[in-house]
């Protein structure tokens, strides 16, 4: 029986619906440039359509290759980056127990490619094994009922936290369980029993983490991010001049919170009694993708040093939930600088989640992303440059939107 997964949904209407009755959280534009940059108007031309772009001198890491805009990507590379891939999609559901927090149960949704037609989601189809091992991208259940699919048909293997969602309140208790639980599922896939069909089907050597909102933070540190109590503790006390009330109230408002969070990291063996926390992070994790990004308060900029993968960041100017100028524009500005990057959506806010149009770019990046750096297809490696995702990718069908799109930091 074929199926589509839309249980993600659900958690998301709450949120809409919990926010717009708290009446203070809408995005609206706010100034967010960031301290000491400045700015250059740029006119982009691409056919008959004029742009106006506005770069900042924040940029973003690309690789390293000069590419020609005008030979960038072929069209029907460039489209086909949100079009369904070669493969049908199969999806399976696996509960795996961890010994080390006393049995805990996690369930997983896996996607897959599979030996059927159509692009959605056939519930335990026969698995294509064409082309196995493929790499792996873990997630919430919530992103992996999104982009499950799609990434599946082009040869991924997608595992979501069956249970984990992009939203909760912060700090919390899943912002240590949500990574772990993620590697406890990476294992259980690894560790298939051979008579399963999925046995030997992931390369879970090369494993992507993507997520959105509050499960950024779980793409923050599979990618080797790490909690820095002090400079939380030190931020909640001084409360920065910049911050607004409602980001106060969300980021240090709940003591109970962080509470449950330490006692939640004791028990699991990654919190220390002073300095940084151990690491949660993964050698089989090689890219990250946080989306909608939160965090830095948690990790400040000594947190974020461990990360030496690549991480793109997507996030949109005009975001006041999690703040852009706050979480976003740190956050980048202090991963890895030989290997950060990101795209900020302008003229949007952080609901851009449910726009379709949106959710055709998150495709295209995502799948050009962990294409380049987890399968190794060169030619998706232009689709990583400012030029693709100023002058290109806007223009894109099937539904041309988003006409500014930046690559970096805007003002």
């Amino acid at each position: 029986m074929r199926r589509f997964n839309l249980r993600w949904l659900i958690p998301f209407t709450l949120v809409v619906l919990l926010l717009a009755a708290c009446g203070d959280t809408a995005d609206e534009p706010a100034d967010t440039t960031p301290p000491g940059t400045t700015t250059e108007p740029a006119d982009t031309t691409l056919g008959s359509t004029t742009t106006t772009l506005l770069k900042t001198t924040t940029t973003s890491v690309a690789p390293t290759t000069t590419w020609v805009v005008d030979e960038l990507l072929p069209a029907v590379v460039a489209v086909g980056l949100a079009e369904p891939g070669e493969y049908g999609v199969g999806e399976r559901e696996y509960t795996f127990v961890d010994p080390t927090r006393g049995a805990r149960e996690v369930v997983v949704s896996v996607h897959y490619p599979a030996v059927v037609d159509g692009s959605f989601a056939v519930a335990d189809a026969e698995p294509n094994t064409s082309a196995a091992p493929y790499p792996v991208v873990v997630g919430s259940d919530q992103m992996a009922s999104l982009m499950g699919p799609h990434l599946a048909s082009h040869g991924f293997i997608v595992l979501g936290g069956v249970g984990q969602t992009t939203w909760g309140y912060h700090p919390s208790w899943k912002m240590v369980d949500y990574p772990l639980d993620l590697m406890v599922g990476l294992d259980g896939l690894e560790g298939l029993d051979s008579n399963d069909p999925l046995a030997g089907i992931a390369a879970t050597d090369r494993t992507g983490v993507i997520d959105y909102s509050f499960g950024s933070w779980t793409a923050l540190m599979l990618a080797g991010g790490r909690v820095n109590p002090a400079y939380y503790e030190a931020t909640c006390a001084s409360r920065p001049a910049e911050w607004t009330d409602g980001w106060f109230e969300y980021v240090c408002g709940s003591t109970g919170g962080w509470t449950e969070m330490v006692e939640s990291g004791v028990a699991a063996g990654v919190a220390t009694a002073d300095g940084l926390w151990e690491s949660m992070g993964d050698d089989r994790i090689k890219a990250a993708m946080p989306m909608g990004p939160e965090g830095f308060d948690l990790t400040g900029p000594d947190g974020l040093a461990g990360i030496s993968i690549p991480v793109m960041y997507v996030a949109a100017a005009s975001d006041t939930i999690n703040s852009y100028p706050l979480a976003a524009v740190p956050l980048f500005e202090n991963t890895n600088p030989a290997g950060a990057s990101m795209i900020t959506f302008i003229n949007t806010g952080h609901m851009m989640i449910f726009d379709p149009d949106a959710q055709i770019q998150f495709k295209r990046f995502a799948l050009a992303f962990f294409g380049y750096h987890l399968s190794g297809i060169d030619e998706y490696a232009p689709a990583l440059t400012p030029e693709f995702v100023e002058r290109q990718a806007p223009y894109l069908e099937p539904h041309p939107s988003y006409e500014t799109l930046i690559w970096g930091i805007t003002g």
